[in-house]
């Protein structure tokens, strides 16, 4: 019988902590065109592009220096290091909003001696005299929240959303981190590029003044022929001079982003003359699922779906159990005798009349936030779109404008020959060949440059697609 009164007793605790309030969680929605409007005149650039996975797409362009770099930055990087720590933050965070599903129980030991007066109030256990006794007691004492409105258990799910959110906040940063390695890397490249195009036509521009001097020398060219073609040789040494603090600066950032000091960092000279790679872009659709910015925005929406029934909580008793159970005596001795054994059970609900208007503010609040989150998860996903067709944008033009610019330097190249060769036969003036010379350097400049953007174009793609693509996603990274 007197299990059966404690089963119906616990019945009205269990129902009420079955029920939970507040809104459920459901996935936003945004807007899905059918297809990327730069896709579909997408060409082929390179070679085929095998599955790459998340974690390692970098090896789409076969680079052997790149790969290394990136496992520096991965291992290295501060950044990465900072949103490794919230994660882990965040997972401490849930584990503690986890642990108010369970009581709390202590050991409460006590020892006192205390002497009451003759003449207290109901002195009669003492035959009206004064009395000193001892009190030692050793219970052990739990407390209780009832659950009984979803209050822990939506606190739970704010927490373990927000743990969701930096997990996916933390591939967003190694992402970043990454392909900001690969672009400062290219750049790098296209540094050389154009210094290599700098330092070939410097040679040329030297032997075109020694020609010019020769000829000064034998009357048949002018003084003012030599200073200009000094100026513009000159003018070239300057340019490549300044094309060496744009290469130092760029060391120094991929030095801090691999976590070396920039003093110990340095990069040997490889100018790129290859073609990006082809790289996908798969469907709208795909990208909500790709990009971990939309990943983290889509779990801060569920946060703050789950705080709005934190917030209306506020409003609903709070239900508590305590209690206590041990062992009291006067003596150490006969402490732990059955018959001294004590127990205690109590139940409160504490119900909130009247408080200012804190629980109305608090609902308000977080209903704010909602709609807060809402609009940045749309956000998000526009900006993924509009990065992904910028950069499929950016690559078909300059895949235009490389041939374009191919031609240039050609027509460019024969220039300079024809102007040379009717200078050397004394038909025109060397005004003629320093602009040949001035437009091909320009051309060929421009060239390495296109080359150049071309790349980084690709690694800012592959980063609006939110990393790999086509491919199942290689072992994680290991955490620095």
């Amino acid at each position: 019988m007197r299990s059966n009164a404690v089963a119906i007793g616990l019945l009205p605790v269990m129902l009420l902590s079955a029920c939970a309030v507040g809104p459920k969680y459901r996935r936003p929605t945004a807007p899905v065109p059918p297809q990327f409007k730069e896709s579909a005149g997408q060409t082929t650039q390179g070679s085929a592009t095998p599955p790459i996975a998340y974690a390692d797409w970098w090896r789409v362009f076969n680079d052997s220096v790149l790969d290394g770099l990136e496992r520096e930055a991965n291992a290295a990087n501060q950044d990465i290091r900072v949103a490794v720590a919230r994660v882990d933050q965040a997972a401490a965070a849930a584990r503690y909003a986890h642990s108010f599903l369970s009581p709390t129980v202590g050991v409460a030991p006590s020892v006192s001696r205390t002497r009451e007066a003759q003449d207290r109030p109901n002195n009669g256990n003492t035959g009206g005299r004064a009395a000193t006794y001892n009190d030692f007691q050793v219970p052990l004492v739990f407390s209780y929240e009832v659950d009984a409105w979803g209050r822990v258990r939506r606190s739970l799910e704010f927490a373990r959303d927000v743990q969701q959110a930096t997990e996916a906040d933390l591939r967003f940063v190694r992402l970043s981190i990454e392909s900001n390695v690969a672009v400062d890397y290219f750049s790098v490249r296209e540094n050389d590029a154009e210094r290599a195009v700098l330092d070939s036509t410097i040679d040329q521009l030297q032997q075109a003044l020694d020609l010019t001097t020769n000829r000064f020398t034998g009357g048949i060219a002018s003084e003012l022929e030599v200073k200009q073609a000094k100026t513009l040789l000159d003018q070239t040494k300057a340019q490549a001079q300044a094309l060496d603090v744009q290469r130092s600066q760029l060391e120094h950032a991929i030095a801090v982003l691999t976590g070396r000091p920039a003093s110990e960092f340095s990069l040997p000279k490889s100018p790129f003359d290859g073609l990006p790679p082809s790289i996908p872009p798969g469907l709208p659709a795909e990208l909500l699922a790709r990009r971990p910015d939309i990943a983290e925005a889509d779990r801060n929406v569920a946060a703050a779906t789950a705080q709005i029934g934190v917030a209306r909580t506020a409003y609903l008793p709070k239900i508590s159990l305590t209690g206590w159970a041990g062992f009291e005596s006067v003596t150490i001795g006969s402490l732990f005798g059955w018959q001294n054994a004590i127990a205690s059970l109590a139940a409160s609900a504490l119900t909130p009349l009247f408080n200012g208007g804190r629980n109305r503010a608090g609902v308000d609040e977080a209903t704010a936030a909602f709609r807060g989150s809402l609009a940045q998860y749309e956000k998000t996903v526009l900006v993924a779109y509009q990065e992904v067709e910028d950069q499929l944008a950016a690559l078909r033009i300059l895949s235009g404008e490389a041939q374009s610019e191919a031609d240039a330097v050609a027509d460019a190249r024969g220039a300079v020959e024809i102007a040379t060769n009717r200078y050397k036969a004394g038909l025109v003036g060397y005004l003629d060949v320093l602009f040949a010379q001035s437009t091909l350097l320009a051309n060929e400049r421009v060239a390495a440059q296109i080359s150049g953007q071309r790349m980084v174009a690709s690694v800012a793609l592959v980063r609006a697609l939110g990393g790999g693509w086509l491919g199942v996603q290689s072992a994680g990274v290991s955490r620095p």
